[in-house]
């Protein structure tokens, strides 16, 4: 029940962890990507699952291409999947306004 109640504080420290600006960089792009490629609602729901593991992916493989460094496997324990569970909620809400956005404008447009 802990990890349950313990989650919200989790979750700010996460994001003010995403205002860092090489990961701020990541959440940006990734976002406006799969924010973009989804075409309907029911994709708002699926697609932050992918958008979430290409960021995790673009942060373990960020460091080895840009500093050289070593490359590390993140391990899978609790904090991972706290950490997963957080990108998911991140992108679910960055997806949504994404889509809403584009569905805002084309209803626009398409008059």
């Amino acid at each position: 029940m802990e990890i349950v109640t313990s989650f919200p504080a989790y979750f700010v420290g996460f994001l003010h962890t995403l205002l860092v600006m090489p990961t701020l960089v990541y959440v940006v792009v990734i976002a406006l990507f799969f924010g973009l490629i989804t075409n309907k609602f029911a994709g708002v729901i699926f697609i932050p699952v992918l958008a979430a593991a290409v960021f995790i992916a673009a942060t373990v493989i960020g460091p080895v291409v840009l500093n050289n460094a070593a490359l590390t496997m993140p391990a899978f324990d609790l904090a991972f999947a706290k950490l997963a569970a957080a990108c998911y909620v991140a992108f679910l809400v960055l997806d949504a306004v994404v889509f809403g956005i584009k569905e805002l404008v084309g209803a626009i447009i398409d008059r």
